[in-house]
């Protein structure tokens, strides 16, 4: 396999989130405690990578084998089919790219305790079950969270669990701590996914995938979307209230009006090719913002 084709299954110019979810958990540590170990977190950051990228191969591979021999998934849309990637050459780089998550995991575990042992155990579950197995998670009604919650709330909880260690007690109140401070990516994670859902639906639905989508039908996506959208920006008041995030990132609702504007599209159209593109681009604005403005809120708090 090439490099540009290792590019298309592995999805990597996804994984930079990966680094924000970071920044915004030593952020919020930094805010919330007055300190964040990096050691453990920044190990932590680069199984996440890794797991990233097999996990994002392994759904390549299982929906182009799931799919079906009537539709045009096969030929059209999978990255696999279009791009004509040999299947074997997919499982040899996901089961080598395994090894290094694996064996760091298993380290990591040892030295932090039982905790991050059970979540890498349940990060490979979850990240197994999406596409994998008789009913996978990406053809029922958990599809959106199955993506969203693991990604924008899990992910950046783990990291202020590391980073936690040593300096401070993490027990249950600073867990939903921390995942109050991840309610913004991801209610807009949520949305988007919701939003690629609806624009593959016909498609899911040949190939037996019966997202949540399915179930509620456009109509009542568009109103759950618009809740989701405007949710993430009245979500920021509650968290600067109760000291849980600096001031700074109300300053995110400057970009929400024209974010909005342009996200309209999506009820009119919803052809993947040319809208699914501009909301995420748009909307990933609105996250990317979040985690700055937290970024700089916290730097300003512990200066002055």
């Amino acid at each position: 396999m090439t490099t540009k084709l290792f590019y298309q299954p592995t999805e990597i110019y996804t994984t930079p989130l990966d680094l924000m979810w970071l920044i915004l958990a030593a952020s919020y540590s930094y805010y919330y405690y007055g300190t964040f170990n990096w050691g453990f977190a920044v190990v932590a950051l680069i199984l996440v990578f890794m797991f990233h990228l097999i996990t994002n191969m392994q759904n390549n591979y299982m929906d182009y084998l799931h799919a079906s021999d009537g539709g045009t998934y096969k030929t059209k849309t999978s990255t696999i089919g279009k791009n004509q990637i040999n299947l074997k050459s997919v499982k040899t780089w996901m089961y080598s790219l395994a090894i290094v998550p694996i064996l760091g995991g298993l380290a990591l575990g040892y030295l932090t305790g039982p905790v991050t042992f059970g979540i890498g155990i349940l990060a490979v579950i979850i990240g197994l079950a999406y596409s994998a197995g008789p009913k996978p998670l990406n053809s029922t009604f958990l599809c959106e969270f199955a993506v969203s919650f693991p990604i924008a709330i899990c992910i950046p909880m783990t990291y202020v669990y590391l980073g936690s260690i040593n300096s401070w007690q993490f027990d249950g109140v600073s867990m939903l701590r921390s995942a109050a401070i991840s309610l913004v990516p991801f209610l807009i994670f949520y949305m988007l996914q919701l939003a690629n859902n609806t624009c593959d639906l016909e498609e899911d639905v040949q190939n037996g995938r019966k997202t949540l989508v399915y179930y509620l039908q456009k109509p009542t996506v568009f109103k759950v979307f618009t809740v989701l959208f405007w949710t993430a920006g009245l979500v920021m008041l509650p968290l600067v209230f109760f000291k849980l995030a600096p001031w700074t990132i109300l300053l995110t609702w400057v970009i929400f009006p024209k974010v909005w504007k342009k996200s309209k599209i999506f009820f009119s159209n919803q052809d993947k090719a040319t809208v699914y593109g501009i909301l995420v681009k748009n909307n990933s604005q609105i996250v990317m913002l979040y985690v700055l403005l937290f970024a700089i809120g916290t730097m300003i708090e512990r200066i002055f």
